[in-house]
């Protein structure tokens, strides 16, 4: 049956004299892949004699696969660059065997930004990917001055588990590019050549 490939029987030859009993058993080792099927899945045993072929039997059972939720999870681009906002993208691979239900959430520390997560929660079945939308926008904006890294944490928190967290930044650039003040200064100098001259 379809546990053939991961259960081995120990030992796999007995050497019984007419009348006589042995004791062997199966050891399932189910894959901890997402391919592993979940619930129970029947199997058969065949002891076949060497000596009385016609006397070889079969048994059937029944193995209880367990599920498990192995989710992974990476934020594409880990850093974003923006003076009014940037976006993320959030991907979550399900590597367990059973689907994956998950809300999304967000959070930074100094609460210098605010969230927009599309969607705030999915679902993803076994070795399926899911991806949502981050949205990441500054509570306030500055005109000049120096980039500024506004670190923050997205949870993934897989249902009747403990969330996965992942760190991003946002690297909030001043409305006005540092080339500006430049720029005038030049625009000025050159107003006041001509009115000069």
């Amino acid at each position: 049956g379809d546990p053939a490939g991961w259960a081995a029987v120990d030992p796999p030859t007995l050497s019984l004299f007419p009348g006589a009993e042995g004791t062997g058993r199966i050891v399932f080792r189910p894959p901890r892949v997402a391919t592993t099927p979940t619930g129970a899945i029947k199997y058969g045993l065949r002891a076949r004699s060497r000596e009385d072929p016609a006397g070889s039997s079969v048994e059937e059972g029944v193995v209880e696969v367990g599920a498990f939720i192995e989710p992974h999870a990476e934020l594409v681009p880990r850093t974003s660059r923006g003076s009014g906002g940037a976006s993320h993208e959030l991907a979550i691979d399900n590597r367990g065997n059973t689907r994956l239900n998950a809300e999304i959430s967000a959070a930074d520390a100094d609460r210098l930004l605010n969230f927009d997560i599309k969607p705030p929660g999915m679902v993803v079945e076994p070795g399926m990917a899911g991806f949502a939308k981050i949205r990441v926008k500054p509570t306030r904006r500055f005109w000049r001055g120096q980039p500024k890294s506004r670190p923050f944490q997205l949870l993934i928190t897989p249902e009747g588990r403990l969330p996965i967290m992942i760190d991003g930044t946002m690297l909030q650039e001043a409305i006005l590019p540092p080339w500006f003040g430049r720029l005038v200064v030049a625009i000025l100098l050159a107003l006041l050549a001509a009115v000069l001259l």
